[in-house]
């Protein structure tokens, strides 16, 4: 005798979280007396919303008590698209600097405050970097995790900041959050993240953002390989292609210079 299918009424809890965490996406950061006005929700049912939630890692306070979406959110909101999508998408722009570079080129996305390779394709040399998929490194000492931070806003990447270890791998690793914060900014600008053997001695890198539809910064993309070969004036040369396969990969992604002026527009309008 087969079951009878249920019909379950929706759980009004999890509705009022998902209201909670869309209406932050809107506006941060907020204010709680900002949030009850817009969710027609008591005061004491929004804290006791946001007080599990930080607990959990989705929310954050900022110094004034007021709350943002955290980085846990950030990735949670990526993950899917990067991971269906990603792979498939970029690989003939990975192969076209792999053929230029000769040297390992790897594709990332940002997964629990980590750098997760998603995709390589290794350098032909004998003497190559071995990047397994899946493996992770740190976010702060990696030109793509650099490049990934900066998809991070100033807001998130303080609370980053302020909960990682910035351990020294090398002598040339960053350890100090104030002059990562500068380098993350200087990344924005220019487009583009080096390493030059700030994780591991003898390595070098660059890497540049992947974004998609909403202007966000989804995955990165790298060359790397051995000091002795990825010399920086090698690196030097490699600026501009590394920088138009992210910029041809995040097209493919949905990205349009019109996406990056909406976002700016509603951003100028939500201050």
């Amino acid at each position: 005798m087969e079951e009878k299918s249920k019909s379950y009424a929706p759980a009004k809890t999890i509705k009022k979280v998902f209201r909670l965490l869309e209406a932050l996406g809107e506006k941060q950061p907020a204010k709680p007396s900002e949030l009850t006005q817009k969710l027609s929700m008591t005061r004491s049912n929004l804290y006791r919303l946001l007080a599990t939630l930080k607990e959990m890692g989705y929310v954050e306070n900022t110094s004034d008590s007021k709350y943002i979406l955290s980085v846990k959110m950030f990735m949670l909101g990526s993950a899917v698209l990067e991971l269906k999508q990603l792979p498939h998408i970029v690989r003939p722009f990975m192969a076209h600097l792999a053929e230029i570079s000769h040297e390992n080129v790897n594709l990332a996305v940002m997964y629990e405050y980590q750098v997760l390779y998603v995709d390589k394709i290794e350098s032909p040399h004998y003497l190559k970097l071995d990047q397994p998929i899946g493996k992770t490194d740190p976010l702060y000492c990696t030109a793509l995790g650099k490049a990934l931070l900066t998809g991070l806003s100033d807001l998130q990447l303080e609370v980053f900041l302020k909960s990682t270890n910035l351990i020294a791998y090398t002598r040339n690793t960053i350890t100090d959050p104030e002059v990562l914060t500068g380098v993350i900014q200087s990344v924005r600008r220019q487009g583009y993240a080096t390493d030059f053997e700030e994780l591991s001695e003898g390595i070098h890198c660059i890497s540049a953002p992947i974004r998609d539809h909403t202007n966000g910064i989804i995955a990165a993309i790298s060359v790397s390989g051995p000091a002795v070969r990825l010399t920086k004036a090698k690196v030097e040369q490699l600026k501009a292609p590394i920088m138009e396969a992210a910029a041809e990969a995040s097209r493919k992604m949905g990205f349009t210079n019109s996406s990056m002026n909406q976002q700016v527009a509603m951003g100028k309008a939500k201050k």
